[in-house]
């Protein structure tokens, strides 16, 4: 079994509503960039739905052949560029490894259809307004590509980055919703302990805000507000009374996992060790609130794994999904094993971009607490009396280098991972 304190972090790469490339994120963050804004507008209705997408991004400026564009999909796309910048910034990309000795694991999800690639085939069925359904079937077949669905399957994202880097090693995907990302890191790390692997790129991937995944949220969680407020206020501010919803978002990032000794010699920077990754799952206290139960459990045991207490924290970093329901579970988990440590959530600047959040979270945590910073949430100023935790309000100084990363799904799932940076 190879010990976990041989188990590092050498790189990072991310595509995010803030900044593309790890210097790019974290000088958003300590600049405090938020990449909320309006992502619809009903004209009838006059509300707007807000979200975090990414702007300024282009798939060919990171994808090699060019031809491998036309089987993927923009989340696709978003996951190779983040394996990319990951694989440069650990150094990796003059290296000699052993190819069979090098696995990928993602956390993802459904990936949307892009509205463009099926249209032309919904009109097609149409005479005026109305659709004939009947018609789909045989005018899908003529109108689409006929390598459609290979652009959207969840387990593509892996798929071509190992191709991309020549990974033959263990290759998986974690479809969980928003723990996918620490589900794929725990995978990893067991895999890696196994003596399986030397090296892991751990990715997630997530996408809310494309018009099919805004089209199906689910009612009465996501921000929605009148027209009439100023675009550029952060709705997303987890644990506060004025607090709306979740801000949707999409995002991708990538962690390079390897064996400290290839790191060393490498001269690769070391961001972190991984000391613990527990999941849990509860039945949730109310309908897709989560669970505080399986939140303190995977919290509490991630903590005793890795043999430290609430006072070696330097933060918890919570998933903060800004909805009344789901942070009141939060907080009341996070109350129970972390009364009086910092409480931070990336959401914040980042929205909430589903199966990446988590990972995104954690890389972001780790990257300003490598900088000596807990940053606060932003917009932050009115605590929630429901949510008893100790928010950071402003960006402190902190000696501590050891962070916990939360994440917890509506429907009860959770998982903690201690990180010492």
């Amino acid at each position: 079994m190879v010990a976990l304190d041989d188990i590092v972090i050498s790189g990072i790469g991310c595509v995010t509503p803030i900044g593309i490339g790890r210097e790019a994120l974290l000088q958003s963050l300590l600049g405090g960039r938020i990449g909320t804004r309006v992502v619809f507008h009903a004209s009838s209705t006059d509300r707007v739905l807000y979200g975090a997408p990414i702007h300024n991004f282009e798939g060919k400026d990171y994808v090699t052949p060019r031809k491998a564009l036309k089987l993927m999909g923009r989340d696709v796309q978003l996951s190779y560029a983040a394996a990319h910048l990951a694989w440069e910034d650990a150094l990796l990309s003059d290296s000699t490894i052993d190819p069979n000795r090098v696995g990928v694991v993602f956390g993802s999800e459904i990936i949307p259809t892009e509205v463009d690639e099926v249209i032309s085939v919904v009109r097609s069925c149409s005479t005026g307004p109305n659709m004939d359904s009947s018609r789909w079937g045989s005018e899908f077949s003529k109108g689409i590509f006929p390598l459609w669905m290979l652009r959207y399957l969840p387990n593509m994202p892996p798929c071509h980055v190992a191709i991309a880097i020549d990974a033959r090693g263990p290759n998986n995907t974690i479809a969980m919703e928003e723990v996918s990302g620490l589900l794929a890191l725990s995978e990893a790390i067991g895999i890696m302990q196994r003596g399986d692997a030397d090296m892991m790129v751990v990715g997630a991937i997530g996408s809310r805000v494309t018009p099919t995944r805004l089209a199906f949220r689910m009612p009465g969680l996501y921000l929605e507000t009148e027209a009439t407020l100023e675009p550029d206020t952060n709705h997303c501010r987890p644990f506060e009374i004025r607090r709306g919803g979740i801000v949707p978002s999409e995002a991708s990032v990538v962690l390079i996992v390897e064996r400290r000794r290839s790191a060393v010699a490498r001269k690769a920077r070391i961001y972190g060790q991984v000391r613990s990754v527990v999941s849990r799952f509860g039945k949730p206290q109310q309908h897709l609130a989560g669970s505080s139960v399986a939140i303190a459990q995977a919290a509490t045991a991630a903590m005793r794994q890795a043999g430290v207490c609430a006072e070696d924290l330097a933060c918890v970093s919570a998933q903060g999904y800004s909805q009344s329901a789901l942070d009141q579970t939060e907080a009341e988990a996070i109350s129970q094993f972390a009364p009086n440590t910092p409480v931070s959530a990336y959401s914040s600047y980042l929205g909430t971009a589903g199966a990446a959040s988590s990972l995104l979270q954690l890389a972001s945590a780790i990257l300003a607490t490598s900088s000596g910073q807990v940053l606060p949430i932003s917009g932050f100023s009115q605590a929630d009396p429901a949510c008893p935790v100790q928010v950071c309000q402003r960006k402190q100084a902190t000696q501590q280098n050891v962070l916990l990363q939360l994440g917890f799904t509506f429907h009860g799932a959770a998982a903690a991972t201690i990180v010492e940076c």
